[in-house]
């Protein structure tokens, strides 16, 4: 922790230097480190989400998705551990990807979403459908691409952001940029803590042993050196959280985790050549007290080291290809795993074809060394055709993987080393309308997968991971925008549906916390410096057990909010309200564990 705030002091004293330098060249130039997600992945369904939204959810990557996107959010009550459903995939095969590098956990596959600051972020992506030719291990379902961008605009600007809300909330947000035609730096802070005490709604209890606080800061820095970039992207991230009990049973225990990300990328770009070198370093920590009052703590960290070289090359006006070597060094220890690791090399071959100006296509082929699996050719194409200028079709096909975890392998009293990865076939076909005011996507997709991982018990009564099932995931997806000002009144709606069909074929059972529907919808209002906005978001029923027996209702849940902008001539100053759950819905999105009632949230945005 010294060492990252050593850091930033003295890249801020660096940038102190940026008004000493006299600008010749107007570049304007904005710089996006992962590439890949735009230029080769035409024929899939990219969802962006704005910056608006974002700053409207600026403390948990959670309640960002969970009105905003079809992606299933199972939280253990609110600020616990969050795992994404992507199109009804597991936690492990929804992959999150922050500039360029995977960073799910090495240890359980997974990443909780409410370890995610959204303020430390400035692009959220979410790419739909199987993507471990380009990204490795665990892309089945979908994944989330978490970006910072790089602005070689002139800019210097600070932003300081107040959160008061129920249940003892406190947060505040602070962010500094600083920029000229050549040179970059952002500072972001993030803090929020909370009692997290909510009421239980008719059942005169309330949420206890629920309090958690969470640190967040970021810093990314860039360098434009005529045909040179350097850029650097640096997280960390530091949470204490003590975890609720449930309606049957009390809880005394307690967790804590830290994560740190570095990236350095070089690109050199020349007309027909662009090479891009990364070197980045991702850890995670954590340790679980089973009793918050006993210094008795569980323990496991890893250390992950990766470096890439990307070589792309146009081959003509028409053509682009791209080769990729990637090496991944992963290292973990624990209570429960001593002294493991495990080394990838990554071989990876792109094609993008633009047939013509309505038709093109893109290839995509991997193939893994070194570590201890069968390393299956990974190979994915997918398509894109503007048939009209409001309507374009698009279509993919891919093979997908998932390699066993550190625990899945090497957990003590359980672990199975003779694992084998998942591997997942999938289609998709899309259909995308767009009109003057309005835009309609609709998708049907199908994922068939097979050796999925799943822990059962054995005859000594110890749970251990095998390869025994096989899974259908069929559903179809529609998402509808509507944007449209009249005089002074800008109006913006949003409708996204999705259905989802996640079967065990041994069983013949749909899979446990996979909602048959999911509905969420918007509408923002915007008057001058006024806006107002309503949020909804519709989860169907799940089943909690795999013989589909228990079942957790559905629910229907919505916030509103306004917003007021004051303009002073030199610190703009926002006000926010947001009142969640407006209709006091008790509902449930893990068995036994209510979330929160009714509850505020103010902001003070100030810009200087």
């Amino acid at each position: 922790m010294k060492g990252i705030y050593l850091l930033i002091v003295s890249l801020m004293y660096s940038a102190s230097l940026y008004a000493q330098l006299d600008s010749i060249q107007y570049l304007n130039e904005v710089v996006l480190v992962d590439t890949k997600l735009e230029d080769f992945s035409e024929g899939y369904v990219l969802t962006k989400i704005s910056d608006t939204i974002i700053s409207r959810n600026p403390q948990s990557l959670t309640d960002l998705l969970n009105f905003n996107s079809n992606i299933y959010l199972k939280e253990n009550g609110y600020g616990m551990v969050a795992s994404p459903s992507f199109r009804g995939t597991t936690a492990s095969q929804t992959a999150v990807i922050w500039n360029g590098i995977p960073i799910n956990s090495n240890l359980n596959g997974q990443t909780d979403f409410n370890t995610i600051a959204t303020s430390s972020l400035d692009n959220i992506t979410l790419r739909s459908g199987g993507g471990s030719s380009q990204y490795g291990s665990g892309a089945i379902g979908g994944s989330v691409h978490l970006n910072n961008t790089i602005n070689f605009i002139e800019n210097s600007s600070n932003e300081l952001q107040i959160n008061v809300g129920s249940f003892s909330s406190v947060g505040g947000i602070f962010k500094r940029k600083m920029a000229t035609e050549k040179k970059y730096l952002d500072l972001g802070v993030d803090f929020i803590s909370s009692d997290n005490d909510y009421q239980y709604i008719d059942l005169n209890r309330k949420n206890e042993n629920g309090e958690f606080n969470k640190l967040n800061i970021s810093l990314n820095g860039g360098l434009l050196l005529g045909n040179n970039k350097l850029i650097w992207n640096s997280n960390y991230f530091s949470g204490t959280r003590n975890f609720s009990g449930t309606l049957t049973a009390p809880s005394i225990d307690s967790y804590k985790d830290v994560t740190s990300r570095n990236l350095l990328t070089w690109n050199l770009t020349s007309k027909k050549w662009k090479n891009t070198i990364k070197a980045a370093h991702v850890f995670e920590r954590y340790q679980y007290y089973p009793n918050r009052e006993n210094p008795l703590f569980f323990e496991g960290n890893s250390n992950t080291f990766i470096g890439d070289y990307q070589l792309e090359f146009n081959v003509s006006e028409k053509v682009t290809v791209s080769s990729i070597f990637n090496y991944t060094h992963i290292k973990a220890d624990g209570t429960n795993i001593i002294n493991e690791s495990r080394s990838t090399l990554a071989a990876i071959f792109l094609w993008k074809h633009l047939i013509s100006k309505r038709i093109s296509y893109n290839i995509n082929i991997r193939q893994e060394f070194l570590n201890d699996f069968e390393n299956p050719l990974i190979v994915s194409i997918d398509t894109k055709y503007t048939i009209k200028e409001w309507y374009t079709l698009k279509a993919n096909a891919s093979k997908n993987y998932r390699v066993p975890t550190f625990n899945d392998l090497y957990w003590t009293s359980g672990g199975n080393i003779d694992l084998k990865p998942e591997i997942s076939y999938q289609g998709e076909l899309s259909n995308e309308f767009s009109f003057k005011y309005f835009h309609l996507n609709m998708n049907v997709f199908y994922i068939h997968s097979k050796d999925l991982i799943s822990w059962q018990p054995g005859t000594d009564g110890i749970f251990t991971p095998l390869n025994i099932s096989e899974a259908e995931n069929i559903g179809f997806e529609i998402a509808g925008k509507f944007s449209k000002s009249i005089q002074k009144n800008h109006f913006n709606l949003g409708l996204n549906y999705a259905y989802t069909s996640a079967k065990n074929l041994e069983k013949n059972k749909q899979l446990i916390y996979v909602p048959f529907h999911k509905i969420t919808g918007k509408i923002d209002y915007r008057f001058q410096q006024f806006n107002a906005y309503y949020q909804q978001l519709f989860n169907g029923k799940v089943f909690t057990t795999t013989d589909n027996n228990s079942v957790l209702d559905s629910y229907f849940v919505a916030n509103i909010g306004l917003e007021y902008l004051f303009l002073y001539k030199t610190m703009p100053l926002k006000i926010g309200f947001k009142l969640n759950n407006i209709f006091n819905r008790y509902y449930e999105n893990v068995a036994y564990r209510p979330m929160p009632n009714r509850n505020i949230q103010t902001t003070i945005t100030f810009k200087f």
